[in-house]
């Protein structure tokens, strides 16, 4: 019998209705109810279940079902809402899990199980069921079994408990079992069908064990075998009904090796693909595995080793390989079926599918014969453990050994909790009940169940019962204070006098919290350590906390401190939110109208909102829509009211940039902000068909739709597989498919990249992206002026303020312990900047005093209110003296400065309890220390439910389109990301539940603001991209520190309701690239972005990014593909974006009191061994052959794929000396080493009556002790020169930070000279400049950062060269001609420029060039060979080839189309015209049965005289009889032959008999649409009129294909006539090498005549 939807849904609505009456009625089910809830099967199959809130109709016959469905649920959630979605979801979410095991398979290994326990004398004790659904596998444990059942579906959940009342079911994932109540933790026998998925499982058990086990739980199904296994008992027998992934993925092989090392294999077996057609009406490949566990597993049987393996069919008649399968089911009787055959898939790969046809007894039959003959065979008895053996008469048990005659414990058994609750009580919560102490352990079953509360008593004595009755007053009154307080942020001054009183008593007779055993009590409570901190050691004193004499949770208003009304406005804003008036006339004595004009230009009047705004949120943001809303309601208002609003309209409008003009500007096909139905309209217009287009922010990620055939699509825009459907999505993502082709190598079939598919399909993406531009310029104006419109209005809008804090003062602030007396006014405007913004970035250059600036910013915020707590995290090196800085500031100020005892494990919760119960002035920690803080699972579970809310709604929008079957990699991806994001919330509510309450968390720390110092540290914070392949993106992996900061201020911008919630401090906040801004935006702005548009860097990328394409030689000649985000547009909107939370200040912007730099580049020639490895790198650029470079060390294993990158680093080691490339080269007096230590010396001397010093810089060959260095090199040159070598150092030899701090007094006395260092060690943290002199670069760094860095070591405050030296630093770079030495000068100093200018605003272009080196990637192949033969002319003849190269590949490429295409019309044309005769023969033949006149009749030969049932009943016989493939004649139909030809299966097995009618013109049409007769023997005898009847059908299909091949030939004449666009590009390019070519010769040989020269660079 078929599967019938609508009958399993009525089924499944009854069982529902049935558990949930049981439920309600909390009683068994009677033996009818069992019957009716035995019928639930799961949606598995009813798709119609996901249309359920949707706009996608369900079909008629369905519908009063599912009113009654959702009826049921809505019952069942009882009003709750959330509830409701829950039950909603999980039916969904079964339509995609259910897949119901038949009973008859059940059956067979509950018995095959039992007869085996059996037949041993053995007894099953345990039984658990991992993914019971309604209990199918449960039946495998007898009546004496104790069974234990996982479902995680709610409603499956609650039918399987209502239907096992005898067994303990959890209605929880499996991957919950350890957190679990279970009575047992360990199982005779655990069976199931498991689910499937490649989505990830949290189990923290697994989590913490790593390994195996962490890798299994990426995917369902390895993480239920591997779990199962964990939890069989010695001996026990697992069997799981799996998707046949497990067994023939390639990546599943270390789930099998587990397996086979762990258990002994007992059945194997390949089930048939329509197994699950009966339950859940779907066809799916599973498999049956049986194990039995051996944990003293020693050697592997052939069988096992089998099962590890496996391997792949040629298809017969192709080149063509199936998809892997396990190696085991080549074996015989290792797969159930009566046919199997090669056929493709759903997914389009050829698989072999296992059909059974026959009856389901005779399957049952079968399956039952080869489980008795594995189990014979396999099961070994001697695996079980046996406590009783010995023990006559008594059952053995297979790990029943427990001691059941324990002796009773009266009042020490847990028990249900019947005493008062609190609500801030939790688990582990310490309570006195019954004269006992002891703990509270909550627990609720499922979400149908109330939480169950069970007292665990504690063994103490009576002094400590005694010693609870004095402490839980204390733990009361204190929670129940900083409840409410927190809650309501009011005072309670009558709980806070109950709190100290009973503190006060608990003192008196205990002694202090800190002294005697007290907290050790205390952590017996998991509130404890929280209690605790009420009290606080300050040195030898011991005080109350704060808490116990004021609020801590909120700011009490002081009315007696009377402000100014720019303080008062100030602290208002930050306060409430606000312009609060009725606050400002409180705090300020004034009257409003006073207020009004004394704060005229700094609030505006807002209609919109009734109230006022200062200029700092009134003139920024969108001032153009915010302008627009305004004048909608101005003629409306009367009175002030219009005039203040009509002064805000002017200043809007005065403060709104100047329109920025469709020619100017810049746009990516691609960029999200342009609407999807601009996209829409050009893919029509380019493809000549209606086309949808739509986008999903969650993933970001566009689907296009075609709305007919497109002959374009399909042969202009069509590279393999790719059409321009794809291609066009593509284009907007701005991507190039990674096509691959099939090769072999080693006799083994293996995939590559068809580079020349890739680059071909990267051609025709960028011809789409292009014509999308010139598409865009041939719009209408309208169209044009719209999008202006809309651009201006996202990106241009925005106003910086002009940030004056000359008119703050700073009470409290001291300066008598500095050596000055004001502050920088770059200070103030930094500090008047943050408060107003409440935070932003302060990029300002090193020695401009940004340590103030944190210590005065965080003061002042708390002193106005803006802030409770505020947090400052640094560097190790360099936050001692943030922390002194402080202190001096403010000596009276409250602030939390803990040392390194303090973070260890053992203290750090009471740390982290005083930070919460304290009011703090300012919390000073350094980086690697607040990142032991805990993040609040709290905040990461409301992300997470954000986030699965956008990707539940992205699945409702992609279905209500209509577009899901055409994009079911987007669907699936989704789909799985929701598994996923489920998982991840498990996981932190699992956490949520599990926390202890003395484990304070960020969020509960009550930190609202976050200073950053040296907050590039933190610029490697993860993001999705597709542009993984792309250089200069930075690290896309990111880091956990920088994750955690995300996180923290996460959690600060929820609080808060607004962007920022920090500050960044960094003299380099842009370490490398542009790109980092958008890390730097998604800390601080994701409000601002998600206005924009751009939910992740690919969006942001597709605004203000050009991707460039360079195409390179391989080492196998083939050409590469090499991609680079190189330009970057729009840059005034994106410095604008920037600038408006940055203040940005270099040293000469301010006149900082620091050196003149005095950049010296001193370059020579190279030396006669670098003079002749030039030649042999440009030798190996060319041909990758490692030989080429003459070296002894061992080539690189990343030479295949980064060729270029291996280049560019051994021309950096050759640039700084030959030695670093091998022992064979020697010493040289022209190398980088000996004139690095010339020059030193020579400052040496000048500067020796002064003790002048010197930095030195180099990353590459740092001093190690073992080996040649160039560190060491130059010191021994140096020592020979005269220099005493106790005055030459190497940082890394001061091991800590002691030593360090020494080398430094050292460094500033002049005890040590010269000091030797790499940029991470020596380049941060470091105050050691007080006589530098010269720094020395031996090698230019890759970052514009670094070599500030480097330089910010002597060009800094304090340095005395300004009283003897002239106030001059020398910078000296040493090159080396002909090497990347002073083209990575350039690069750096070009991106150091577009820096500042980006950020001072003076930049006047709108697009710029970073250029094309890094370290992860070298140069590219012609700028590489160029710059090594110090002749530029060969870059631009480099730049030329590449050129060539590129377009020459595009020429090949397009004449490969032309020639397809007239290969194409050929074809196509023959292919219309013997369409066209076939549909005139056709009509021949209808004409001809039309018109017929004799007996329609069907005439079999050998049965002419007989009725209709007599001749179809002959025909079913010539059915099953006939066996020939040559057409045999059977009979006839109004004079038209009647035939039957037999097809048979490549492996020469009989398929089936094709029945044919022959018309009068030769045409043989089939019988129905496979050949075979209908079921019927009435309907068999008329198949000659059944099938001639279709004739006008298939003159119509023919018609239509006439139609659409007649469509194609005009494109196909189009490609084939067009002409090559860039045929004159290409010859003037080749004409302009030559002339270079030309000139480049001429310049060689002038060079040759040249006499020799020798030259000396100083």
């Amino acid at each position: 019998m078929s599967y019938n939807k609508l009958k399993a849904l009525e089924g499944n609505i009854e069982a529902i209705s049935t558990a949930l009456a049981i439920h309600e009625e909390r009683r068994n089910a009677t033996t009818a109810e069992r019957e009716t809830l035995s019928k639930f099967t799961g949606c598995g199959g009813i798709k119609e279940v996901l249309s359920i809130g949707t706009g996608t109709p369900i079909p008629d016959t369905m519908q009063e079902a599912v009113k009654r469905l959702l009826s049921v649920l809505s019952k069942a959630a009882k009003g709750n809402e959330t509830l409701y979605r829950q039950l909603l979801q999980s039916l969904k979410s079964s339509v995609l899990t259910a897949f119901y095991t038949p009973t008859f398979l059940i059956q067979a290994v509950a018995k095959q199980i039992k007869d085996t326990f059996t037949a041993n004398d053995l007894k099953m004790g345990t039984f658990l069921e991992p993914s019971a659904g309604i209990g199918g596998f449960l039946p495998v444990g007898d009546m004496a079994t104790h069974r234990t059942a996982f479902e995680k579906d709610l409603l499956t959940g609650l039918v399987l408990s209502a239907l096992h009342p005898d067994t303990q079911v959890f209605i929880e994932g499996f991957e919950t079992i350890d957190s679990q109540e279970t009575e047992h933790n360990r199982f005779d026998v655990i069976a199931s069908n498991i689910p499937f998925g490649d989505f990830r499982v949290f189990d923290n058990t697994f989590s913490k064990k790593g390994g195996i086990y962490a890798q299994a739980s990426k995917t369902i199904h390895n993480y239920f075998f591997v779990k199962a296994v964990e939890k069989l008992n010695e001996g026990g027998i697992l069997a799981f009904v799996t998707s046949r992934g497990i067994a023939d993925t390639q990546g599943n092989q270390f789930v099998r090796d587990y397996l086979v090392h762990r258990c002994n294999l007992i059945t194997a077996l390949r089930l048939p693909d329509s197994l699950f057609m009966q339950t859940s009406g779907i066809e799916v490949g599973s498999d049956l595995l049986i194990f039995q566990k051996s944990g003293r597993k020693v050697t592997l049987t052939d069988r096992e080793k089998l099962f590890m393996e496996t391997t792949r069919e040629i298809v017969p008649g192709s080149d063509q390989y199936t998809g892997h399968a396990n190696k085991l089911f080549t074996l015989p009787k290792t797969a159930l079926f009566t046919e199997s055959r090669i056929q493709i898939n759903q997914y389009g790969e050829y698989v072999r599918k296992y059909h059974w046809q026959g009856e389901e007894a005779d399957l049952q039959q079968t399956l039952s014969s080869m489980l008795k003959a594995d189990f014979e065979r396999f099961f070994r008895k001697n695996l079980l453990a046996t406590p009783n053996k010995g023990i006559g008469g008594i059952q053995m048990s297979l790990f029943d050994c427990f001691n059941t005659n324990k002796a009773a414990q009266p009042n020490r058994e847990k028990r249900t909790y019947t005493g008062t609750l609190h609500k801030w009580m939790k688990n582990d919560t310490l309570v006195l009940f019954e004269n006992q102490l002891g703990t509270l352990r909550y627990k609720q079953a499922n979400c149908f169940s109330d939480t169950t509360v069970t007292f665990v008593p504690l063994k103490v004595s009576r002094i400590n019962i005694e010693r609870a009755n004095d402490y839980l007053p204390i733990r009361e009154a204190y929670f129940e204070l900083t409840t409410k307080e927190s809650e309501e942020l009011a005072e309670y001054p009558k709980l806070r006098e109950q709190l100290n009183r009973h503190y006060d008593a608990y003192v008196r007779k205990w002694g202090f919290f800190h002294h005697n055993d007290n907290k050790e009590f205390f952590s017996w409570d998991s509130l404890g350590m929280e209690v605790f901190t009420i009290e606080m050691q300050l040195g030898k004193d011991i005080c109350k906390a704060d808490i116990m004499h004021e609020p801590v949770a909120f700011k009490k208003i002081d009315t007696s401190v009377q402000l100014t009304p720019v303080e008062a406005l100030a602290s208002s804003l930050n306060y409430y939110g606000s312009v609060n008036m009725d606050y400002l006339v409180q705090t300020t004595g004034q009257t409003e109208t006073e207020l009004t004009e004394a704060l005229a230009g700094e609030i505006f009047y807002n209609p919109l909102t009734d109230c006022w705004e200062n200029k700092g949120k009134f003139l920024a943001g969108n001032v153009v829509e915010k302008c627009k809303e305004i004048c909608t309601v101005l003629a409306d208002l009367t009175g002030n009211a219009q005039k203040w609003a009509a002064t805000s309209v002017e200043a809007l409008e005065d403060a709104t940039p100047e329109l920025i003009p469709y020619e100017e500007l810049d746009f990516n096909m691609g960029e999200r902000w342009i609407p999807s139905s601009i996209y829409a309209s050009f893919a029509k217009n380019l493809f000549g068909v209606n086309t949808t287009v739509m986008y999903f922010d969650v993933n970001d990620t566009y689907i296009v739709s075609l709305q007919g055939h497109s002959p374009i699509a399909y042969n202009v825009y069509s590279i393999g597989s790719y059409n321009g459907e794809a291609l066009f999505v593509h284009a907007l993502h701005d991507t190039v498919p990674e096509i691959t082709k099939e090769i072999m190598r080693n006799g083994e079939s293996i995939r590559v990249p068809d580079e020349e598919a890739i680059q071909a399909a990267s051609t025709k993406i960028q011809e789409i992206r292009h014509k999308f531009n010139e598409w865009l310029d041939c719009q209408p104006i309208a169209v044009r002026d719209e999008l202006v419109r809309l651009y201006n209005e996202r990106f241009n809008c925005y106003v910086r303020p002009h940030y004056d804090g000359s008119v703050q003062t700073f009470p409290n602030l001291s300066f008598e312990q500095f050596p000055y007396d004001d502050l920088y006014p770059s200070q103030k405007d930094a500090i008047w900047m943050i408060k107003q913004n409440g935070g932003g970035v302060c990029w300002h250059a090193v020695g401009a005093g940004k340590t103030m600036v944190m210590c005065v910013a965080a003061y002042e915020m708390k002193r106005l209110g803006m802030t409770q707590k505020p947090l400052i995290i640094g560097l190790k090196a360099n936050v001692h003296e943030i922390a002194d800085c402080f202190r001096k500031a403010y000596p009276t100020a409250k602030l939390l400065y803990p040392g390194k005892e303090d973070f260890t494990p053992a203290n750090r919760q009471e740390l982290f309890s005083k930070i919460k119960n304290n009011n703090w002035d300012c919390i000073i920690l350094t980086h690697d220390q607040f990142s032991k803080i805990p993040q609040s699972e709290q905040t990461m579970l409301e992300i997470c439910e954000q986030e699965l809310q956008d990707v539940e709604r992205s699945l409702e929008v992609l279905e209500d389109s209509g577009m899901a079957d055409n994009n079911k990699r987007l669907q699936k991806g989704l789909e799985k990301r929701q598994k996923n994001l489920n998982a991840n919330l498990e996981a932190l509510k699992e956490k949520l539940g599990e926390k202890k309450d003395d484990c304070v968390d960020f969020h509960a720390m009550g930190i609202d603001h976050i200073f950053v110092d040296e907050s590039h540290y933190f610029k490697n914070l993860m993001f999705q991209t597709r542009h993984t392949r792309v250089a200069g993106i930075g690290n896309t992996q990111g880091s956990q520190r920088a994750m955690n900061l995300l996180v923290a201020i996460r959690d600060i911008q929820q609080r808060t309701g607004r962007d920022l919630g920090a500050t960044f401090l960094s003299g380099t906040v842009v370490v490398n690239a542009l790109t980092e801004l958008y890390v730097l935006f998604k800390y601080l702005r994701p409000k601002e972005l998600s206005r924009q548009c751009i939910s992740c860097f690919d969006a942001w990328a597709a605004i203000f990014t050009k991707k460039t394409t360079d195409y390179e030689l391989n080492i196998t000649g083939s050409i590469k593909r090499k991609e680079r985000f190189r330009t970057y547009i729009k840059i005034p909107e994106l410095a604008t974006f920037l600038r408006e939370i940055t203040d940005y200040r270099t040293a000469e912007m301010i006149n900082l009191d620091v050196p003149q730099k005095n950049v010296r580049f001193l370059s020579d020639k190279p030396t006669i061994a670098q003079e002749e490895m030039i030649g042999r790198l440009v030798s190996f650029a060319g041909s990758g052959n490692w030989d080429d470079l003459g070296l002894d060390i061992p080539q690189p294993d990343n030479l295949d794929m980064a060729k270029m990158l291996v280049a560019t680093n051994v021309a950096r080691k050759m640039a700084l000396d030959m030695r670093l490339l091998g022992d064979k080269f020697a010493d040289d007096p022209g190398n980088k080493a000996s004139r690095c230590a010339a020059t030193i010396y020579d400052y040496y001397v000048r500067s020796k009556s002064n003790k002048g010093t010197q930095f030195v810089f180099s990353d590459l060959s740092t001093y190690k002790s073992n080996e040649w260095n160039i560190y060491q090199d130059i010191k021994d040159k140096l020592v020979t020169m005269g220099i005493p070598a106790n005055e030459i150092r190497f940082i890394q030899t001061a091991k800590t930070e002691q030593e360090r701090k020494k080398l430094f007094t050292d460094m500033n006395n002049g005890t040590v000279r010269v000091l030797f260092g790499s940029t991470s060690m020596l380049g941060t943290g470091v105050n050691a400049q007080q006589r530098a002199v010269a720094v020395h670069h031996l090698e230019v760094p890759w970052r514009p950062a670094d070599l500030e860095q480097r330089n910010g070591r002597a060009v800094r405050k304090g340095n005395t060269v300004k009283f003897w030296g002239g106030n001059v630093v020398d910078i000296i770079i040493y090159g080396t001609e002909k090497t990347l030495d002073a083209y990575k000068f350039n690069l750096l100093r070009n991106k150091q420029l577009f820096i500042n200018q980006i950020n001072n605003g003076t930049i006047a272009v709108r697009r710029i060039d970073e250029d094309s080196m890094d370290e992860n990637t070298g140069m590219n192949f012609a700028e590489f060979v160029a710059v090594l033969s110090g002749n530029m002319d060969l870059l631009n003849k480099a730049k030329l080839d590449n050129r060539i190269m590129q377009l020459e590949k595009e020429q090949a490429i397009f004449n490969k189309e032309r020639y397809r295409a007239e290969r194409k019309i050929a074809k196509t044309e023959q292919d219309i015209e013997e369409t066209m005769l076939t549909k005139q023969r056709m009509s021949e033949d209808w004409a001809y049965y039309k018109e017929y006149k004799g007996e329609r009749k069907t005439l079999l030969l050998n049965l002419q005289q007989a009725i209709a049932e007599e001749t179809g009943r002959e025909l079913h016989k010539i059915a099953k009889t006939y066996r020939n493939e040559a057409i045999g004649t059977i009979g006839s139909y109004i004079g038209l032959n009647l035939s039957v030809r037999s097809e048979y299966h490549y492996t020469g097995a009989f398929e089936r008999n094709i029945f044919l009618v022959e018309g009068k013109s030769g045409l043989k049409y089939k019988c129905g649409l496979s050949g075979a007769l209908p079921l019927g023997f009435a309907d068999s005898a008329v198949y000659p009129q059944a099938t001639l009847d279709k004739l006008p059908e298939l003159i119509r299909r023919q018609q239509e294909k006439i139609d659409q091949l007649a469509n194609e030939l005009p494109t196909l004449q189009q490609i084939f006539s067009r002409k090559w666009g860039k045929t004159a590009e290409l010859d003037a390019l080749k004409q302009e090498c030559k002339e270079l070519q030309r000139k480049i010769d001429n310049s060689l040989k002038e060079l040759e005549q040249q006499p020799a020269v020798t030259v000396i660079a100083a």
